[in-house]
């Protein structure tokens, strides 16, 4: 790899593997390079013995009628479900007991009065936390925060309202039932890229651009960075000389979260047929907990922890980690449920060490940031990935068309004397 390219590329998430396509489209000579074994990044479909399709990181195709990989998918065969939110209202199981529909109402009632406090200190000029606009000791604060969490990866102390305010949300949530890491895996089919290829330092004071790379030095007049700022952050690539202030600031209060599935393998037969296909299970003083049973008719179940509790079931292992959803699932549905569980598999995002998180959260006071993130450094370095989306951050989307955005940018500098 020793000639100049026109762009080189980092990262072959679904940013990169957009950024690739357009650069392709546009006719620009460019190398695409990806540190793991694979593509995708944090969209990624495993097949397990039970054969169901099960997506470690993005499942849900958000925003569906503004998404662009709706008629992506309609393209190439991949299954999904057209719904509005997602899908039934979940079932509560809590105190030993289901909820009835009547108690939900106070449910209802904070999740609104929540919402109308945070729109009204964002309007007000406010960027503080979730947690410090919204009702702490509420009936419901603990299954709010774990909402929260879901959507955020954080916990509602750790992130801006400006992140609930503007993201845009069209209520329209469609699941991949064929699986979004193989969605992208599809549409990404015939993009050249190089694997196992790891950059370590890119050197951009000169003319043009010099990334070492774990297969030798690359040359590029510039350079799209897409990685994480997981990744950014924990100094695994360096810049010479180093990146802006401005840029290292953003990096920093931009940080990944976390956000984990924990599946078994379990006959779908075992559960109420009258039961919704989510079930939100509280056990004494633990996160709440939301099970999928039996998504699509498939023979699993699968539970979600996010935030500091993901975090925390990570470095706690794979054993403690299954142990809480059992303990959850055997809450609702007796302990003989667990002696029909044949086995599990889960994700670990924050020890991904290609990832190093799930995906991004302003910090409080700090949602401006995304669009300094997103901005070019001396008409060489372009950034993107969903962190640099001001509103269609943590979502696979939302990464794509950010992407497409620097290739944009790439042009305009190249036409520029």
């Amino acid at each position: 790899m020793t000639d100049r390219f026109e762009v080189a590329v980092i990262g072959a998430g679904a940013a990169g593997l957009a950024a690739a396509k357009e650069l392709t489209a546009q006719g620009i000579r460019f190398v695409l390079l990806e540190a793991s074994h694979r593509i995708g990044g944090r969209a990624h479909t495993e097949y397990p013995p039970d054969g169901a399709p099960f997506d470690l990181g993005c499942h849900w195709m958000h925003s569906a009628s503004i998404n662009p990989f709706v008629p992506i998918a309609d393209e190439y065969s991949v299954r999904y479900e057209k719904r509005d939110a997602y899908g039934p209202e979940a079932h509560y199981f809590r105190g030993g007991e289901w909820v009835s529909e009547l108690a939900l109402e106070s449910l209802a009632a904070e999740s609104e009065t929540a919402e109308v406090a945070i729109a009204k200190a964002w309007s007000e000029g406010v960027d503080s936390s979730v947690a410090e606009v919204t009702e702490r000791d509420g009936e419901w604060t603990s299954v709010l925060d774990y909402y929260t969490a879901l959507d955020t990866s954080v916990d509602p102390d750790e992130v801006s309202i400006g992140d609930v305010v503007s993201y845009e949300d069209t209520d329209e949530n469609w699941p991949v039932v064929d699986g979004y890491g193989q969605l992208v895996e599809r549409w990404a089919s015939g993009v050249p890229v190089s694997l196992n290829t790891e950059v370590r330092a890119i050197h951009w004071g000169d003319s043009g651009v010099r990334l070492e790379t774990t297969k030798g030095d690359i040359r590029a007049n510039r350079v799209i960075v897409t990685v994480s700022t997981g990744i950014l952050a924990s100094g695994a690539l360096r810049f010479f000389p180093e990146l802006p202030e401005s840029k290292q600031s953003a990096i920093a209060v931009l940080p990944l979260g976390n956000y984990n599935h924990v599946r078994f393998w379990i006959d779908s037969q075992l559960f109420p047929a009258d039961l919704p296909e989510r079930v939100l299970a509280e056990v004494d003083l633990d996160s709440p907990i939301l099970i999928y049973l039996r998504p699509y008719g498939f023979d699993c179940v699968t539970g979600i922890v996010a935030g500091r509790y993901a975090d925390w079931l990570e470095r706690s292992g794979p054993v403690d980690s299954a142990a809480v959803v059992k303990e959850a699932l055997s809450s609702v549905f007796g302990h003989d449920i667990l002696r029909q569980i044949k086995g599990d598999r889960q994700s670990a995002w924050r020890g991904n060490p290609f990832v190093r998180g799930a995906y991004s959260s302003a910090r409080p006071g700090h949602f401006h940031q995304r669009a300094v993130l997103g901005e070019t450094v001396a008409d060489r370095l372009f950034f993107a990935g969903e962190a640099t989306s001001l509103n269609h951050f943590s979502t696979c989307h939302g990464a794509k068309m950010s992407g497409e955005l620097a290739v944009r940018k790439v042009l305009e500098a190249i036409k520029s004397p």
